[in-house]
């Protein structure tokens, strides 16, 4: 009983190994550049918030425009990660 499980056993813990260890690959290369690409972007954008008059800078404020921005970059963000796993899927 356990020989005629234990090749199933195999190819089930291999195709798992693999899976996990392209996901951390992914995961380290995907965290270092996401992580260089949207902190410049934050910094322009910070930059460009900050150099609003009172004025619209209070309106943008009142709307939740940070929170907005916040939003938007964690979803492209978690978009390009999917992306870079999805292609790294058929290894």
């Amino acid at each position: 009983m356990i020989a005629a499980l234990a090749p199933f056993l195999i190819a089930i813990t291999g195709s798992l190994a693999a899976r996990v260890m392209v996901a951390l690959g992914i995961g380290v290369f995907s965290y270092a550049a996401l992580n260089a690409l949207a902190s410049s972007v934050v910094s322009a954008v910070t930059s460009s918030y900050s150099g609003m008059g009172a004025f619209p800078l209070a309106i943008v404020n009142l709307a939740g425009g940070s929170q907005v921005f916040a939003i938007l970059t964690a979803a492209i963000i978690t978009r390009a990660s999917l992306m870079a796993v999805k292609a790294m899927r058929p290894i």
